[in-house]
This record gives structure tokens, C-alpha cells and sequence, in this order.
């Protein structure tokens, strides 16, 4: 999981080239994005070097995984409930719970072999 959220954190450095800027500041179009009260700002992981110098490595043992268990995986790194990751995959949470652990499982024999 912590290889999933490192990921996220590091920059990329070639993806200024796919985005299309100006040179007026951003701005709030909608009040509610603006002044939303239940918006709790999370703060950002911060990765540790030990984070960044293993998270490659710890991908490289899920990367065998099909798509949807690795988009299980990819949820449970946002600490997405074993419910709503239910409802997404339709089945229930218990069947998500299941599948997470073969994915975890495989990726622990892949780590180990």
C-alpha cells in the first residue's frame, strides 16, 4: 500500500508536458467548491527515501495481477472501505475483502519466490 501512495507523491516530471496552461490564475467556479464546510483537507503522504528508493520494487510484485485486483489494491491505498469497493466491483464487501487478501496473497508469493 505505502508503494501505491508513493506513487502518487512523487512528481512526474514529464506530465507538465500533457497539460495545457494559461497564464490566468486558476479560479473557483462553484460556491460550494469554494466555501464547502464538510471539505476536510487531508494532508498529503509524504513519502520516506526508504519509501521512494522501494516502492518500484514492491510494484514490480503486483504487476502479474489482472486489472481489477489490482484497482482493489489501488482503492485500499485511498483506505476505501471493503464496502464501497463492494458496490463498485458489484458484489458484496465480503467478496471485495476476499479478493484483496488473494491479491495481498499473490503479491506476498511474488515477493518471496
Amino acid at each position: 500500500m505505502r508503494a501505491m501512495k508513493t506513487l502518487r507523491a512523487v512528481p512526474d516530471r514529464e506530465r507538465r508536458f500533457f497539460i495545457i496552461k494559461s497564464s490566468s490564475p486558476d479560479y473557483v467556479r462553484e460556491y460550494l467548491d469554494a466555501y464547502d464546510p464538510d471539505d476536510d483537507a487531508q494532508p498529503r503522504f509524504q513519502p520516506t527515501p526508504a519509501d521512494v528508493s522501494d516502492y518500484l520494487t514492491a510494484l514490480s510484485w503486483v504487476r502479474h495481477l489482472d486489472r481489477s485486483a489490482w484497482r482493489i489494491l489501488w482503492w485500499r491505498s485511498y483506505d476505501v472501505s471493503f464496502g464501497l469497493i463492494g458496490k463498485q466491483i458489484g458484489r458484496s464487501d465480503e467478496t471485495a475483502r476476499k479478493r484483496f487478501e488473494t491479491a495481498i496473497t499473490d503479491a506476498w508469493i511474488a515477493a518471496n519466490t
